[in-house]
C-alpha cells in the first residue's frame, strides 16, 4: 500500500497543475482581480523566450472576470508601438485553472493573489516538444511592493525557476496607458468656460 502512495505522489509531483493550488482561501472570489494592472516582472524556465517569444511579450493592463473565463487585455510591443490585444482564458473544472483560447495545451492558473497590491499568473504551454512556463507579477500600483517581488522570486523558485531568470518590469518597459474612456458629463464639463 506505501509503495502505491510513493507512486501516486511521484505521479503528482510530476504534473503541472500538482503544483498550483491557487488562492489561499477556497472561497475565493475571482471577480476581485478585474481592473487595471501593471506588468511588475516576468519569469520562465526558458529565460530567451521572454526575449524572442511573440506570446511572452504580452504586457498585461486590464483583467475582466465574465462567469466563465478571465479577459485579459493586454498590450504587445510591435516595431515599437504599443497594440491592444484582448485573449480569453477560459475556465476549466479545476477552480482557478484556465484554458487559453489560442492553444489547447495553454493553461494559465491564477495563483498568489492580493486583490488590493497583487497577482501572479503562471501559464503553461508546450512549445517544440518542452513545457515551457512563463510567470507573471501584476501590481495594482506602477512599482510593486518589496513584499510582492518577494513573494514572486519565492514562488518562482519553488516552481524551478532560477532568480537569475527573472525580469523586474519597470514603467519604462511597458506600454504607455491608452487614455479612458470620458462619459458624456465629463465632455460637457471640458465645454463650459470655467468661472
Amino acid at each position: 500500500m506505501s509503495l502505491l502512495l510513493l507512486a501516486v505522489g511521484l505521479t503528482l509531483l510530476g504534473c503541472p497543475q500538482a503544483l498550483h493550488w491557487g488562492p489561499q482561501d477556497p472561497n475565493f472570489n475571482e471577480t476581485l482581480v478585474s481592473g487595471e494592472w501593471f506588468l511588475a516582472g516576468m519569469a520562465s524556465n526558458q529565460p530567451k523566450l521572454l526575449k524572442e517569444d511573440k506570446d511572452a511579450g504580452l504586457l498585461v493592463h486590464r483583467i475582466q472576470v465574465t462567469p466563465r473565463a478571465l479577459q485579459l487585455h493586454l498590450h504587445k510591443k510591435v516595431n515599437g508601438a504599443c497594440v491592444p490585444i484582448t485573449m480569453m482564458a477560459n475556465k476549466t473544472k479545476r477552480k482557478f485553472q484556465y484554458r487559453l483560447e489560442d492553444a489547447d495545451q495553454n493553461r494559465l492558473f491564477l495563483e498568489k493573489v492580493d486583490p488590493k497590491s497583487y497577482v501572479i499568473l503562471c501559464n503553461h504551454r508546450e512549445k517544440r516538444e518542452k513545457e515551457v512556463v512563463v510567470v507573471n507579477l501584476l501590481s495594482r500600483t506602477r512599482e510593486a511592493s518589496p513584499d510582492a517581488l518577494l513573494l514572486f522570486t519565492n514562488y518562482c523558485r519553488s516552481h524551478g525557476i532560477h532568480p537569475t531568470n527573472i525580469i523586474k518590469v519597470t514603467a519604462t518597459d511597458a506600454c504607455p496607458r491608452l487614455p479612458q474612456p470620458r462619459t458624456s458629463a465629463q465632455l460637457a464639463t471640458d465645454h463650459c468656460p470655467r468661472a
